[in-house]
């Protein structure tokens, strides 16, 4: 249509040349109107002047001014039309464009939203394993302290164990070694050199011990062969140093024991006037009753001075006695009937009596100055004659 509208202008510019010139300033303006869709209301009464004037310059142009006004009114609608098109494409266009870019911001969040969640699970994932990793190792430690704990519990127990059956073992060696030195100590009681005979442990005169007797020095007493060394020796170093002792009574038979009994009965009944009963127990703290003697185990001697031969205590007054009651148990002997002992042995004081218990029980009996029974912890007699 524009292209109509300019052929048209050229051919009325032929005919009237001025009018070409106006015309052609206008189709100008004009063109230069259809560029330029938004135009300034200084420019539109700009070109309404123009129209005005070309009236002005031809009143034969009036017709053609309205066919331009015609055809300038259809420019316009089609410029409206293109303008509003345009409007339209452009609204279009601006709404596609700000829904590509409502569409790429939205892209964008979701693609962030993924890195955030991407990270954040990344994150997770890396705080998850720190966490295992700690758990991991408390746990490891956890299990390698219960371990050591449980290994150091283990070898507490069995260093408790150790100690425990290390003093149950040393207890037992203790046990056993006290068991031995009581059972050594009980053998040593029970040997033969130590058999206690008194009023309360008599002998049996049907199951008397079997003795084996010998003389001494040549004597008419006897004692058991086991004794006869050390007893000639202790005679033999007392007459070395001057002193000559003397046996006077050794073994005894039961029924020689008896006879000094009933004879020892006699003469407390003479001297005394005792009777019945009370003569036998005061005739009982000089002379054993028969079974309570230890002459009849032949381990026992009765020696005098060589100077004074009364068995009273008139003998220890005497030098032989008294170098006897001091070197006695070096030969294994002990002084059996001591002074103020009565209690115990249930025998009055005897200061030539001695018995034999080996040199050991010798030497403990003399300086602890106890007697037989008191060394073997045997029950005391008592003093018949208070009962």
């Amino acid at each position: 249509m524009a292209e109509d509208y300019r052929n048209d202008v050229q051919n009325r510019g032929k005919e009237n040349p001025e009018k070409e010139l106006v015309l052609l300033d206008l189709t100008h303006k004009k063109r230069n109107s259809a560029q330029h869709s938004a135009q300034t209301p200084a420019r539109r009464r700009s070109v309404q002047q123009t129209e005005e004037i070309v009236p002005r310059r031809g009143g034969n142009c009036r017709q053609e001014a309205r066919t331009h006004s015609v055809r300038q009114e259809e420019g316009h609608t089609v410029r409206r039309t293109q303008n509003r098109q345009n409007e339209v494409h452009r609204s279009s266009l601006q709404q596609t464009m700000e829904e590509d870019e409502e569409a790429r911001r939205r892209a964008m969040a979701r693609a962030r939203q993924r890195r955030n969640k991407k990270r954040i699970q990344q994150r997770n994932r890396r705080f998850a394993a720190a966490i295992l990793v700690v758990v991991v190792l408390i746990g490891a430690g956890i299990t390698g302290v219960v371990r050591a704990n449980k290994k150091a519990r283990e070898e507490k127990a069995q260093q408790v164990y150790a100690e425990q059956e290390a003093k149950k073992k040393a207890q037992e060696q203790e046990k056993e070694k006290d068991a031995g030195i009581k059972t050594a100590e009980e053998s040593e009681k029970n040997k033969w050199y130590l058999r206690l005979v008194n009023a309360k442990n008599s002998l049996d005169k049907d199951n008397l011990p079997e003795i084996n007797t010998v003389s001494v020095n040549g004597s008419d007493y006897v004692v058991d062969k086991r004794i006869i060394d050390d007893l000639e020796e202790m005679l033999s170093d007392a007459q070395s140093d001057g002193r000559y002792p003397v046996v006077c009574s050794a073994y005894r038979s039961w029924d020689t024991q008896e006879m000094l009994f009933e004879n020892k009965i006699a003469r407390v009944k003479q001297s005394k006037g005792l009777t019945g009963e009370a003569a036998e127990i005061e005739a009982a703290t000089v002379v054993a009753r028969p079974g309570t003697s230890e002459h009849q185990l032949g381990l026992a001697v009765d020696i005098t001075a060589s100077d004074y031969t009364n068995l009273d205590e008139g003998q220890m007054e005497t030098e032989d006695q008294q170098w006897l009651m001091e070197n006695c148990w070096k030969y294994g002997f002990i002084l059996r009937y001591p002074v103020d002992k009565t209690e115990i042995t249930g025998v009055i004081f005897e200061p030539w009596h001695y018995r034999y218990v080996g040199k050991e029980a010798a030497k403990d009996i003399t300086e602890q100055g106890i007697t037989l029974e008191e060394y073997l912890e045997a029950e005391a007699v008592g003093d018949p004659r208070k009962e």
